[in-house]
């Protein structure tokens, strides 16, 4: 999960589960430009982003934090497709966070009349579960994915460069975790 990755966001066990901790430095370059997941220089005591998070619920609640905070770094859309489950954390922090109206499917295919009113029946942006290459062909042409972890299915260059679609990533989770009152940490571990 994330550990396995080399970002600055990590998880310390707790007393009722799990904390997810930021070890950014706050001063390298990658901080410096806005980018704090990708310290170069993490701290070895890190700062605590959430509340204690159930072991169950941690993979779902990072997964949401990191799809909200790539869905940051796309434009900003009147209406965002999350291709997930409806009820899962990272539909409910996309809800409660985003200016738009956003729509939760499983798959493109689900989500077609509520994408009716776009003008080609697309979203404009849409963000990834496990399988980028999904969202890619999900997505309106010319639009963006916002892919949460490098452990997702990733399309080819050729399905980018065919459907001119952009990838964006999570560049800052901690500006995410800052927005989160304690009622939507309290839904997002129980989701």
């Amino acid at each position: 999960m994330i550990d396995a990755m080399d970002v600055s966001l990590r998880m310390r066990r707790a007393v009722h589960g799990s904390v997810l901790a930021d070890h950014s430095c706050g001063e390298c370059e990658a901080c410096t430009a806005g980018s704090t997941l990708w310290c170069v220089a993490p701290t070895d005591e890190g700062r605590d982003l959430t509340p204690e998070v159930p072991e169950d619920r941690l993979a779902d609640v990072a997964h949401a934090l990191l799809a909200v905070a790539a869905l940051r770094e796309a434009p900003t859309p009147a209406t965002v497709l999350a291709l997930g489950d409806a009820d899962g954390a990272t539909a409910v922090l996309a809800r409660a966070l985003s200016s738009g109206r956003v729509v939760v499917a499983p798959d493109a295919k689900t989500a077609r009349d509520d994408l009716a009113d776009e003008p080609t029946g697309r979203a404009a942006v849409v963000v990834a579960g496990a399988d980028a290459r999904a969202a890619v062909r999900a997505v309106r042409r010319g639009g963006h994915v916002c892919v949460p972890d490098a452990t997702a299915l990733l399309p080819s260059v050729t399905e980018l460069v065919q459907r001119e679609v952009t990838l964006v990533g999570p560049r800052d989770v901690v500006g995410v975790a800052r927005r989160v009152d304690a009622d939507l940490w309290a839904r997002l571990a129980g989701a």
